[in-house]
């Protein structure tokens, strides 16, 4: 299944939500995503937290709401760009759904120098060179 199918499966308003991590990857693809990554408003945060079908728990000093592959956020990180509202601004829609801008994920990606992350910063800077 799409990463934009799986959105649209969780039903939550497509301009309230920013895809994160490895969907764009998906969603342009370069790779499938084994999961979805989302930054969400306030509002649907807490809308979000009081169903009860969504599991909340600590993750990197955060909060994050999880549901089968979904893992859902207030924002990306500690700066201003990872807020909701800057990587809302700042995203690229496909298919009507909102995804982080491929070029803030792989400064993302190079600033976290995990292992897993090296591939998809090769798929990046790939795609990114092709235009």
């Amino acid at each position: 299944m799409t990463i934009v199918r799986r959105f649209q499966e969780l039903g939550l308003p497509a301009d309230q939500c920013v895809v994160i991590g490895s969907g764009i990857l998906d969603a342009l693809g370069l790779r499938e995503s084994d999961d979805i990554d989302l930054v969400v408003s306030s509002d649907v945060f807490a809308t979000l937290q009081a169903d009860g079908s969504w599991t909340a728990k600590e993750k990197h000093n955060d909060i994050v709401l999880l549901k089968d592959d979904a893992e859902v956020w207030q924002d990306w990180g500690a700066d201003e760009e990872a807020s909701f509202l800057s990587l809302y601004e700042n995203s690229v829609i496909i298919d009507g759904v909102h995804f982080v801008n491929p070029q803030f994920l792989l400064a993302w990606k190079k600033q976290q120098s995990r292992e897993k992350d090296v591939k998809d910063i090769q798929l990046l800077e790939e795609y990114l060179r092709r235009g």
